[in-house]
């Protein structure tokens, strides 16, 4: 269970919620709520959990239940394998996010998200939670 994991990861850092809290700018009980499963935290939030916690997103996110199965539509008409296919020719940490299955069920990133994030050349490398913040930026922008 996320909200398990979150608590785990926060104890494991010897943080108390309302040092989380300022951390990541929320109040401590919005950490409350997360740790008790009353709220799951965004794309933003995550990552910044995770940064805090010094785990990737997908480690958060592996206690949760998800219908992964072989070939499953996860991208909105795309397969995980289609998308990795395709990512892996941009970048190799854009790849790792298309095969990262639990982190993929968690975002739902849409076709034109995927085609975003294909197209953008950007100046350095990168990892997978460099194109988790990017997304995050590009559902950002998009909202306004």
């Amino acid at each position: 269970m996320l909200a398990a994991r979150l608590k785990a990861a926060r104890l494991a850092k010897s943080l108390t919620q309302d040092e989380v809290a300022r951390s990541i700018g929320v109040k401590q009980r919005w950490i409350s709520k997360l740790e008790r499963g009353d709220k799951r935290p965004n794309i933003e939030t995550l990552s910044k959990l995770a940064k805090l916690y010094g785990v990737n997103e997908s480690n958060l996110l592996q206690g949760e239940t998800f219908a992964n199965k072989p070939g499953l539509d996860h991208n909105g008409g795309h397969t995980v394998a289609q998308e990795t296919e395709k990512a892996d020719h941009a970048n190799d940490s854009l790849a790792e996010l298309a095969a990262d299955t639990l982190l993929l069920d968690a975002l739902q990133i849409t076709p034109e998200e995927w085609t975003a994030l294909r197209s953008i050349k950007l100046p350095g490398p990168t990892d997978k939670g460099g194109y988790v913040q990017l997304l995050a930026t590009i559902r950002g922008i998009i909202l306004r």
